[in-house]
């Protein structure tokens, strides 16, 4: 072997060891995972009350929940306004915790004041993984929705939602684009509308200035119903401000 060759093969070993020691902690063990929120910075101002929460993730990929327990694969929750469950503790589904596996992560239905937002990471059956936590806060400051529901409502009845609204009155659309008044649109299982653009009237969109709203004839199953408000001219306010529900028809 010439020299060459020698240094040659000294630095790919060298590149090898690296290697072994970024995905490893020597023991032949995975390394472990990390979270850090890039924006928005602590303490932001957000007006709306959409907050869009961005993660450094490192150590594992982020998939929808799907009872992977490996350790390899899992998705980020958000405990908003109090304390995460302990490693090892399974993360349940209800208000105040967000379970996705978007990076951002798109926070809905918060209200006016400050808000304590933390993530930690889960794996495919919902069971928190490691120690891995990053925390923020952020000053909603509307205007805001904020839509509840029963998580489960017995086939053949509505579901019945209800609102709160911050910061705006609500009124008939009368071309009012002030940001003072504005009405309540219900998307039944379908995106909203995209910023900027009106409002359709046609099925599987309600219109209305009430904050108790009945939605009829839901088939058994999940439902996702987001509550959008838009002005005078049925146009989403811009910032947004809207919420998101999930309800299942059993």
């Amino acid at each position: 072997m010439t020299a060459r060759s020698i240094r040659v093969t000294v630095a790919l070993a060298a590149l090898a060891l690296v290697a072994g020691a970024c995905s490893s902690d020597g023991s032949g063990k995975k390394a472990a995972q990390t979270l850090r929120i890039t924006s928005p910075a602590k303490g932001a101002a957000i007006r709306g009350n959409v907050v869009s929460l961005a993660l450094g993730v490192g150590g594992i990929s982020l998939v929808k929940a799907d009872g992977d327990t490996s350790g390899r694969t899992g998705h980020l929750h958000i405990f908003i306004d109090r304390d995460p469950v302990a490693p090892g503790q399974v993360i349940p589904k209800e208000a105040g915790i967000v379970h996705s596996a978007d990076n951002p992560v798109k926070l809905t239905g918060l209200t006016v004041g400050r808000h304590r937002l933390v993530v930690v990471l889960g794996d495919g059956a919902h069971r928190r993984i490691g120690s891995a936590v990053s925390e923020t806060t952020v000053v909603v400051e509307g205007p805001t929705v904020d839509a509840s529901a029963p998580a489960t409502v017995p086939a053949g009845q509505p579901v019945v939602l209800t609102v709160k609204v911050e910061g705006v009155t609500l009124a008939k659309a009368d071309g009012d684009t002030s940001g003072k008044t504005g009405h309540l649109h219900v998307f039944v299982d379908r995106d909203p509308t995209a910023a900027g653009q009106p409002i359709p009237k046609e099925a599987g969109v309600i219109h209305t200035t009430d904050t108790t709203i009945s939605v009829p004839d839901l088939a058994p199953g999940e439902h996702t119903l987001w509550v959008v408000l838009g002005d005078g001219n049925h146009v989403p306010f811009a910032p947004a401000v809207l919420d998101k529900v999930t309800v299942t028809v059993a």
